[in-house]
C-alpha cells in the first residue's frame, strides 16, 4: 500500500470519529430548542440568524459529515427513545 492512501485514510477515520460528538450536540440541540419553542422544523430555520443558519447548513450539507451525521443520529435516537 502506499503511505499517502495510508494517511488519507487515517486522516478521514479521525474526521469521522472527531465530528460525531459535534454532530451529536448539534443534533441534540437543534431537538431542545423545538421542544422548548415548539415549533416546526422550518420555522425555526426560518427564525434563525444568519450565522445560525450557515452554521446548521455547514454541518448537514458536507458530505463529508454524512457518516458521522448517521452515527450520530442514530446514538441520538437510541438514547432517547423513550422520551
Amino acid at each position: 500500500m502506499d503511505i499517502a492512501f495510508i494517511i488519507i485514510w487515517s486522516v478521514l477515520i479521525l474526521y469521522f470519529l472527531v465530528m460525531i460528538p459535534i454532530e451529536y450536540n448539534n443534533i441534540s440541540s437543534i431537538k431542545e430548542q423545538k421542544k422548548k419553542t415548539n415549533m416546526h422544523h422550518n420555522e425555526m430555520y426560518e427564525k434563525m440568524s444568519f450565522e445560525e443558519e450557515q452554521l446548521n447548513f455547514n454541518l448537514q450539507g458536507n458530505l463529508l459529515n454524512l457518516p458521522s451525521n448517521l452515527v450520530a443520529a442514530l446514538i441520538y435516537k437510541l438514547g432517547h427513545r423513550n422520551s
